[in-house]
Formats: C-alpha cells, sequence, structure tokens
C-alpha cells in the first residue's frame, strides 16, 4: 500500500514538472493565434472601409442618375449609361444580393434586370 501511494506521488511531481515545460509550448500557440486573430480583424476593418466608400460611391452615381433621368428630355437612358447599369446589375449579382434588392438600387425593371442577369450566366 505504502509502494502505490509512492508511486503515484512520484507520478504527481513528474506530471507537475512537464505541465510547466508545456506552457512555454502554449504560450507561442496562443501569440499566434492573437496574431491571427489580429491579423483578420484589421482585414475586416479595411473591408468594411472599401464597402463603405463603394456605397457613397454608388449612391452618388444613383443620384447622378436621377439627376440625368430629370434633365433629359426622353427616359432612355444612353448607351454608356446602359453600360454601367448592366454591370452595376452584374456586381450586385455575383456579390449574392437578390434580385428585389438589385431592381431597387438601380431602379431598372424586374424583366431588364432578370435579363442582364441571364445574359450574364450565358457567358
Amino acid at each position: 500500500m505504502t509502494a502505490v501511494i509512492i508511486i503515484l506521488l512520484a507520478a504527481a511531481i513528474i506530471l507537475f514538472v512537464l505541465s510547466f515545460t508545456q506552457k512555454g509550448e502554449n504560450k507561442h500557440l496562443e501569440e499566434e493565434l492573437e496574431e491571427v486573430a489580429s491579423q483578420l480583424m484589421h482585414e475586416n476593418y479595411e473591408l468594411k472601409k472599401r464597402v463603405t466608400v463603394l456605397e457613397k460611391a454608388m449612391n452618388i452615381e444613383k443620384a447622378a442618375l436621377k439627376e440625368d433621368e430629370d434633365t433629359s428630355s426622353d427616359n432612355s437612358p444612353t448607351p454608356k449609361m446602359r453600360e454601367l447599369l448592366k454591370k452595376q446589375v452584374i456586381t450586385l449579382y455575383t456579390t449574392g444580393i437578390a434580385t428585389e434588392e438589385i431592381i431597387e438600387q438601380s431602379s431598372l425593371p424586374k424583366e431588364e434586370v432578370e435579363k442582364i442577369i441571364e445574359e450574364y450566366l450565358e457567358h
């Protein structure tokens, strides 16, 4: 019985000492994990800034389109404007935005948006 207690005590001491030597490796892994998390947070922040800038640019373009519509006598957009609208629809579609939201943002009829998306998918 005494021998078992001595063996268990020795095993406990050995494991206790080993736990201190393993902490250095865990510390290194924790530092790497914190560094990766910090990088991801920074990249996420940068992406959010870019999205904000693009949203502002799209709102400016949308406002410019409305001004052009108000000043032009006929309602049909110029070929250059039509191409910009197509690019906008394709960009919104490829980023995963719903068709209804694309229709709202582009101010195009539903049929025309669906036609642009179908043409994009065919190519």
